[in-house]
């Protein structure tokens, strides 16, 4: 199962899966918005490239970032960034800050910025971005940790709160967008060594300078970053065989205080691993795996890779086929992976009295475009209304479905709707359309009085 562990003395990264998606991230962005007398219109990134230099004799942090984009309409660009922008240009003429001020959406979306400058759908636009990286103005975020002579820094991401994907960091867009990235990154007065993990393919051009990239077919929540000094970790890498034969690199990093062992992360990584290839279908992200374990409640998914603890690895190695694999293409949509890895990885299910009787409807999946929160039913309601679906077609059934669902729809994005009609097409069971009009919707009675059925 696993043939070989050694202590990583280098840092050696692995080719991502092909790039796949962008061509149809227009249509699939959300309407243009008015807010506060203004019309944003959504954008289609083709790539963003950074820089950062962590100065750490005096704890500060200063970016340099070039976003290139196209629009989806004639209008006023919309895009995210949750740090306080000190300058910028569009396409070489300067602009002020006050004309990308953010706009508050609501609760559920939080803010945005809207570009003031009326760009013509077609053509090429480049906006340069200079700010001083900050703790993120983004609800539950966590500082950049400062040390003498060290640096703790995590991108640390969450689908449970607006605002907290790259635009915490770097300016981005909403999750319908696949974009390439390219981050420079130096340390300035670093006094120990550091470690980067991360599911980037890194180039290290220096004892404290590395160069990231990001593949073109992520999107704002996939990608992973720990910027960790080498003292606190123990990281080794490990060969796992998938079924079928394929090798696959995983790369573990372990905080030193962490009740475990690498060698049991490893074992672990490759069971799960193996598990779920032969449940849902292939590794879809190359020939690596990144996996960073640390202790507490505080875990997180990004494609291909994961920040956990022991207790949730399974359920973060999971999502890179729900979640981070099959992607949802808006947040909400969100709900499909954290239900569906509840169900499917967890074993979560309802009791049989619960399953025989009508439970409360939850709204999983809103009918609000620019909504970027993921309910928190989405976990045990969520995976509920899957338990509901495989009592009525079939459990066995129902995890064959979603392995073709998963082979159709890997490392792209994928929506509810989409969800829904696949599963019904394949079944033609009418339960199947009145799990997702009550317990994914929200809504009262049959699906069949729904105006969605009306129109089919």
């Amino acid at each position: 199962m696993l043939l070989t562990v050694a202590t990583a003395t280098i840092l050696f990264l692995f080719p991502i899966a092909q790039e796949v998606g962008a061509d149809e991230d227009k249509t699939h962005a959300p309407p243009p918005v008015a807010i506060d007398g203004l019309t944003g219109v959504p954008i289609d990134i083709s790539t963003l490239v950074a820089s950062v230099v962590f100065h750490l004799d005096t704890r500060t942090a200063v970016v340099n970032a070039d976003l290139t984009f196209e629009m989806t309409a004639d209008g006023m660009p919309v895009f995210d960034l949750r740090q306080e922008i000190v300058s910028g240009t569009l396409n070489g003429v300067e602009i002020s800050p006050a004309q990308m001020a953010a706009h508050d959406l609501g609760p559920a979306s939080g803010t945005i910025r809207i570009l003031e400058a009326e760009l013509k759908a077609g053509a090429t636009h480049t906006l340069h971005l200079e700010y001083e990286l900050q703790k993120p103005q983004s609800p539950q975020s966590i500082a950049i940790g400062w040390g003498k002579g060290r640096l703790d820094w995590d991108f640390f991401f969450s689908d449970l709160n607006q605002g907290r994907y790259m635009e915490m960091w770097f300016p981005s867009n909403l999750i319908y967008d696949h974009f390439g990235f390219q981050l420079d990154l130096q340390l300035e007065g670093a006094l120990a060594p550091h470690e980067i993990v991360t599911n980037a393919t890194v180039q290290k051009l220096g004892d404290f300078h590395w160069q990231l990239s990001f593949p073109a077919h992520f999107t704002a929540f996939s990608h992973m970053l720990v910027v960790v000094p080498s003292e606190k970790i123990e990281r080794s890498t490990a060969t796992a065989i998938m079924p079928g034969g394929k090798k696959i690199s995983v790369d573990v990093c372990r905080l030193k205080d962490t009740n475990t062992s690498n060698k049991t992360i490893h074992k672990r990584v490759a069971e799960e691993m193996i598990r779920f290839s032969k449940s849902t279908g292939a590794w879809p992200h190359g020939n690596r795996c990144t996996v960073f374990v640390w202790s507490g409640g505080r875990s997180m998914e990004y494609d291909g890779a994961t920040t956990t603890s022991m207790g949730a690895l399974s359920h973060e190695l999971h999502h890179s086929w729900y979640g981070r694999g099959v992607k949802p293409r808006s947040q909400n949509d969100g709900w499909f992976d954290e239900a569906w890895t509840t169900f499917a990885a967890d074993g979560f299910r309802m009791s049989s009295a619960k399953l025989g009787e009508e439970g409360t409807k939850r709204t999983l999946c809103s009918d609000n475009p620019w909504n970027r929160t993921t309910s928190g039913d989405s976990y045990r309601p969520g995976g509920a209304a899957f338990h509901r679906i495989a009592d009525a077609i079939g459990e066995k059934k129902l995890m064959g479905l979603m392995a073709k669902f998963f082979a159709k729809y890997q490392l792209k994005t994928a929506s509810t709707q989409e969800m829904e009609a696949f599963l019904f097409e394949a079944t033609k069971n009418p339960a199947v359309k009145q799990v997702f009009h009550r317990y994914i919707y929200g809504l009262d009675g049959s699906w069949k009085d729904s105006d969605a059925s009306k129109k089919e």
